[in-house]
């Protein structure tokens, strides 16, 4: 055990070159210089699969405590946010020896473990080859938070999630998903959308509210650990509005007064339609409110209640 402790200690002290290869990623290029002079140094950095990266540095006078500081989105226009670019400026320096990771320091970015290094004031971007993104991947390890999930909706206007956290599943369709707030190829101006779960497991569902889903092929997303999920929705049909109920449910007997849909609940509300003789509809059928729930196994459950909260299911 005190071999241990003196490792990690010179792994503090000596920067992170002295870690085991084992836990880098060795995939990347060296570093571009965008431009010279000015004042300190700025490090653009390009990244298609971490949400949130850190930059972990030295400029002379020891290491940054692993895994570093947070990368801000890019604010320089040849390098937009929106594109995976985030930025680092460190005003005070003239030289810089640095590394990134996934914003937790499981996943690391090292230049093949010889770190980047820049030896004089300017601007260098670096564009990381650590693995692609694909639907479902893991763009940030877990932090403490529990699980934040991250959905790029396509055609969907307004994508739920429907989810068992170990306690039974939310009632359809779920909850409505925010905007993303995260800068990179996961912003909201890029179509993503999030959601943040407390739990230690996971299985969920997505869905437009409307009755489209992608669950994985019926067998749902299924996450044993936290952190932060990405995926990209796999239902390629567009959102449609439901129609209008007047031309089927209008008759003799009854006529449609309204007909709305919140979140996959129609309710329709009838009337008896005016008749010149007495009809053998009672009183309390006078007016109807009709409530058709899609449910996620393609069946439907209709509740009906009339002006006396009469409750038929």
């Amino acid at each position: 055990m005190a071999f241990k402790s003196r490792l990690l200690h010179a792994v503090a002290l000596f920067g992170f070159v002295a870690l085991g290869s084992s836990l880098l990623a060795p995939t990347t290029q060296a570093q571009t210089q965008v431009s010279s002079g000015g004042t300190g140094v700025h490090i653009l950095f390009q990244t298609e699969k971490w949400v949130a990266p850190k930059i972990h540095y030295t400029a002379g006078s020891g290491w940054t405590t692993s895994p570093g500081v947070a990368m801000s989105a890019s604010t320089n226009s040849a390098y937009p946010a929106d594109d995976g670019w985030f930025q680092f400026d460190l005003s005070t320096a003239s030289a810089l020896e640095f590394v990134f990771n996934d914003g937790v320091g499981v996943t690391w970015d090292n230049n093949n473990n010889a770190n980047y290094k820049v030896t004089a004031v300017g601007t260098y971007s670096v564009v990381s080859k650590v693995t692609g993104f694909t639907t479902g991947d893991l763009v940030k390890p877990d932090d403490g938070t529990g699980f934040h999930i991250l959905f790029k909706a396509l055609s969907w206007s307004q994508p739920y999630i429907h989810y068992n956290a170990g306690s039974g599943w939310t009632t359809v369709p779920g909850y409505a998903m925010s905007a993303s707030t995260y800068a990179g190829k996961f912003s909201a101006a890029n179509g993503w959308f999030q959601y943040t779960i407390s739990a230690t497991s996971l299985q969920m569902a997505f869905n437009d509210g409307n009755g489209l889903w992608d669950s994985n092929l019926n067998a749902n997303y299924v996450r044993s650990a936290a952190g932060t999920y990405a995926f990209v929705n796999q239902n390629t049909q567009t959102s449609t509005t439901a129609p209008s109920l007047s031309g089927y449910v209008n008759g003799p007997g009854y006529y449609v007064t309204s007909a709305a849909e919140t979140s996959g609940v129609l309710t329709i509300n009838l009337a008896v339609n005016t008749a010149s003789s007495s009809t053998s509809y009672g009183t309390d059928l006078s007016a109807l409110v009709v409530t058709v729930t899609k449910t996620e196994s393609e069946s439907v459950r209709v509740k009906i209640v009339d002006k006396n909260s009469k409750r038929w299911e």
